[in-house]
């Protein structure tokens, strides 16, 4: 990798992540009536920040170098328009250790997610606003991760503006320990959503975005934090988020290429991850409620804990999938489930569930729809369907690293 890509790597995770800390810290001294112009100040100090460092090199610490220069220009904004924002015009931005205020979570992006969470706004735009404005997902894609067009997504995004700044009051700002409980469910999908935004991209020339990964990891850790666990299914909710980030140094090759899981080298697994993860599946057990999570982190368990591919226990998994189908149904997990019963050597039960999941391919047009139709055809030996069935995989909505993976299957790359 090329110095300039690497200096371009760098900024790209570090303004990603800083994004959403500066976001929060200013929509914590302004109010939720103030998100869009929060927005708007972070942006144009991230912009000012990153002006010069392509050209003069990375800092020693880039993190506290943006939030100080970040940070100055966010405060000569304010500072031109006090009145617009409600404050003092001697009013100072906070350093680069501390926090604007001490939020209510001991956390700004996990305030901001409570707050974009408020139950005024529909359930499906709070989760636009919270991954558009907390998570530092860009317009498109969000939409991606939805199946949405961007124009789609603006509208909702700007409903979902208007709603919250409506709300004000310090309950909004800080919500009861009753509201926050009543959020819970929602802070863990826009998680579980950053989470698989980063482990499969839908566009771009990831593979996957371990930053966004660990990020997710992180707004997970620190909500155990300050609820002690109290959101059913959180527990197997991080385990599922331990058990697929264990596999992700094997799920690229050396020059970049993906690595698909039959192939993978195991024992470059995080076996501590792995570990961790079993501990949290199993206090998951205590809840009284079954939610996706628990199914799903017991799929990735198995998976997980597989010394070998041949040793996967597919029946296992096909029943697992089967109970997420009856609780959960969507395209994916009916795909994952016709996979796991080929797997199993049901191919009857396999092309059953991909006839399910054909009526709905083209809404969502999963790249493992087609796929898992070519898999299909090949254990059926019907060479001419495989090969039609990857070239529509190719048309779906997928990051350049998959397309290449599928390129090389279809014999158009070496």
């Amino acid at each position: 990798m090329s110095v300039a890509s690497d200096i371009h790597k760098l900024l790209d995770e570090t303004v990603r992540r800083e994004r959403g800390w500066l976001i929060s810290s200013l929509v914590s001294k302004f109010g939720p009536a103030k998100v869009e112009l929060a927005e708007d100040v972070a942006q144009d100090a991230i912009v000012k920040a990153l002006a010069t460092w392509p050209y003069k090199g990375v800092p020693n610490n880039p993190r506290a170098w943006l939030r100080r220069v970040a940070g100055n220009a966010a405060l000569d904004r304010v500072r031109r328009s006090a009145r617009e924002f409600g404050v003092d015009d001697d009013w100072d931005f906070a350093t680069e250790d501390h926090d604007v205020i001490t939020p209510s979570l001991s956390d700004p992006e996990l305030d901001l997610m409570v707050l974009c969470c408020d139950p005024a706004i529909e359930p499906k735009d709070q989760l636009f606003l919270a991954l558009k404005t907390v998570c530092g997902s860009t317009a498109a894609e969000t939409a991606a991760l939805f199946f949405m067009t961007e124009d789609a997504l603006s509208q909702r995004l700007a409903r979902a503006k208007r709603k919250l700044k409506a709300q004000s009051g310090e309950l909004a700002r800080f919500p009861t320990r009753f509201a926050l409980n009543a959020r819970l469910p929602q802070l863990l999908k826009v998680i579980y959503l950053m989470f698989a935004w980063g482990f499969l991209p839908r566009r771009g020339d990831h593979l996957f975005r371990e930053d966004i990964c660990r990020e997710a990891l992180r707004l997970s850790d620190g909500l155990f934090a300050a609820t002690e666990g109290e959101a059913a299914g959180h527990h197997a909710l991080h385990a599922l988020l331990l058990f697929q980030m264990a596999r992700l140094p094997a799920r690229i090759s050396l020059d970049g290429q993906l690595v698909t899981l039959e192939r993978q080298d195991r024992t470059l697994w995080d076996q501590d991850m792995i570990f961790d993860g079993v501990q949290h599946l199993e206090a998951a057990k205590s809840s009284d409620k079954l939610t996706r999570y628990h199914l799903e982190a017991g799929i990735a368990s198995m998976h997980a804990q597989a010394p070998e591919w041949a040793q996967t226990d597919w029946a296992s998994i096909s029943r697992l999938y089967a109970l997420l189908n009856a609780r959960a149904p969507s395209l994916s997990v009916l795909v994952n489930w016709a996979v796991s019963l080929m797997m199993h050597g049901d191919l009857n039960g396999a092309e059953d569930a991909l006839q399910v999941a054909g009526e709905l391919a083209g809404a969502e047009a999963l790249p493992t729809y087609h796929l898992a139709r070519a898999k299909l055809a090949d254990l059926k030996d019907d060479s001419a369907s495989a090969l039609a069935a990857r070239e529509q995989a190719k048309s779906c909505q997928i990051s350049a690293p998959v397309a290449e993976h599928i390129e090389r299957e279809l014999g158009l790359t070496d």
